[in-house]
């Protein structure tokens, strides 16, 4: 945890030192920029969806990101939580076959919870060549990951940059501090490696903006141990302030974290025996929210 903290602290700095241009080439460069984006935007959207009754369950989840933009410069955090908690109902009758109560147990756990936070800083070069720093950090505890940090260090070309699309691919050498719930002593926990993605935005309409978001990372490691983030949505405003956004994100890890697994005898019978097995390699996310922008 202590070599985690240092990490961030370092990813901060630069950021910081990115930022801290003097003071006369930032007054130059603000002047040349349209004073209406010369302020943080934030985005926070809002999914739930509860069941309750002979069926018990709720999802829940929250995201915000903030950004701001300068001449050359770009600043940008995410952050999101998603939480599925499952009901199972348990009902039996009190009394006798022609006078009973029926009583109703509900036993809740939770079935899924992803948690992640990112951080970004790009500068501009020219305009087509920039370079950027970031840090990626996320759990989820059900495809085996307790914490699991990224640092990156890079740079990227802008294909195309108009009003209606964008579009970028970067590249960068990584860092990764990772930490599973079942260690697999078969798979160092820090590495090194290599990141490839790309960015991409397309205004449909004067109100639906379509976004793609590819991540790709090669364990230097274990060159079998490779991850792809996939991430689409599609953002259709309402009014000038609430937007409604599905999304479809697919995470896919060729090496996966282990699991605890029950063993069974070819019969059937349990043998009370736990076993360590490899999880699913890819998870699939959708949800629908409620957009805010200010």
């Amino acid at each position: 945890m202590a070599s985690i903290r240092r990490s961030v602290l370092t990813l901060c700095a630069l950021a910081v030192t990115g930022l801290a241009a003097p003071t006369d080439v930032r007054a130059q460069e603000e002047d040349e920029v349209d004073p209406a984006t010369l302020r943080w935007v934030f985005k926070g959207d809002f999914s739930a969806v509860f069941a309750r009754g002979n069926a018990e369950s709720a999802t829940f989840g929250v995201g915000a990101t903030a950004h701001r933009k300068w001449e050359r410069d770009e600043l940008k955090f995410e952050a999101g939580w998603i939480r599925v908690s499952t009901g199972t109902v348990m009902r039996r009758a009190i009394g006798t076959e022609g006078d009973f109560t029926v009583e109703r147990d509900v036993n809740t756990e939770t079935t899924a919870e992803n948690l992640f936070a990112r951080a970004r800083y790009d500068r501009k070069f020219s305009d087509r060549w920039f370079g950027y720093t970031a840090a990626d950090w996320t759990r989820n505890t059900f495809a085996g990951i307790e914490s699991r940090l990224v640092a990156a260090l890079g740079a990227g070309t802008q294909w195309v940059d108009t009003d209606r699309t964008d579009f970028s691919t970067d590249y960068a050498l990584t860092w990764t501090f990772q930490q599973d719930v079942i260690e697999n002593p078969d798979i160092a926990t820090n590495f090194g490696g290599l990141r490839l993605g790309y960015g991409f935005r397309r205004d449909l309409t004067s109100t639906t903006e379509f976004t793609s978001r590819l991540v790709f990372d090669q364990n230097f490691d274990e060159t079998e141990d490779r991850r792809v983030e996939w991430g689409n949505s599609l953002t259709v405003d309402i009014n000038d302030v609430i937007a409604l956004k599905p999304s479809l994100l697919l995470q896919w890890r060729n090496l996966p974290s282990l699991g605890e697994v029950p063993l069974f005898t070819p019969g059937g019978v349990d043998t009370g025996t736990m076993i360590l097995a490899p999880l699913e390699k890819l998870d699939t996310t959708f949800t629908l929210a409620l957009v805010l922008s200010l």
